[in-house]
This record gives C-alpha cells, sequence and structure tokens, in this order.
C-alpha cells in the first residue's frame, strides 16, 4: 500500500514502477473493469500481452468529478494519464486535504475522465 500524499506531484501513474515492477497501463493493459463501492475505487487492468491482470485500488475515496459516456465500438478503455495534482478551493491551489488524501486526476484516451480525493493506492497483481 503506497500513502498518496508520497507519491510524487504531476507524476504519471499510467506508467510507473508499483512494488518494484514497471507497468505501462497506457501502452500494454486495457482498462477491462471500474467499480466504486463504499470509498474504494478499483480499475482493473488486462495484459494486452500475457494472461496477466493488475488490479489499482485506491482506498478513502472521494469522487469529485466524472464524465463518463458511451462510446460506439469501444469495449476497454486505454489509460492515458493518472496523476496526483493540485485542485482549486476556495482560491487556493491545494495538494492535500485536512484529512491526508490527495486530488487524483485520471482521463482514458477515449475520453472519459474522473477526479477524486485518495489516502491510499494499492497495485495487485493476478
Amino acid at each position: 500500500m503506497i500513502t498518496s500524499i508520497s507519491i510524487e506531484l504531476f507524476k504519471n501513474l499510467a506508467q510507473y514502477c508499483y512494488d518494484n515492477q514497471y507497468y505501462d497501463f497506457h501502452n500494454d493493459y486495457s482498462c477491462k473493469k471500474i467499480f466504486y463501492s463504499n470509498g474504494l475505487l478499483t480499475f482493473q487492468f488486462k495484459s494486452l500481452i500475457e494472461d496477466i491482470w493488475v488490479t489499482l485500488t485506491f482506498l478513502e475515496v472521494n469522487i469529485i468529478m466524472l464524465d463518463f459516456f458511451n462510446v460506439n465500438g469501444i469495449k476497454d478503455l486505454t489509460l492515458d494519464n493518472l496523476y496526483r495534482g493540485r485542485t482549486e478551493t476556495n482560491g487556493n491551489l491545494i495538494e492535500t486535504s485536512e484529512n491526508g488524501k490527495c486530488y487524483f486526476y485520471l482521463e482514458f484516451y477515449e475520453d472519459q475522465k474522473m477526479e477524486f480525493w485518495a489516502k491510499y493506492l494499492c497495485a495487485k497483481k493476478e
């Protein structure tokens, strides 16, 4: 488990080293499922090369913005950008909330977008 505050600001997590293993979610994986429940936001990715699944789970999540829609002929999504960033609150740019959560931006190549607060990130290879 990674605390979100330990993730470098503006570092693209779509191409990142989790638990000493490099993953390229933009080029080597497709997003097959997104699930949110009780503060857990989970993304399931399937390797385009091998029979490997990787799950990214954010914990203690508050979704702020969600822009998803159906795209004709598209069955999987390609992760384009996922990074910890800043957001404007009361006219100020902030990186972390009062309860230690960080702000994340997620964009898929197919134009779906999401913004959310999260405290932790877990990566699991199956």
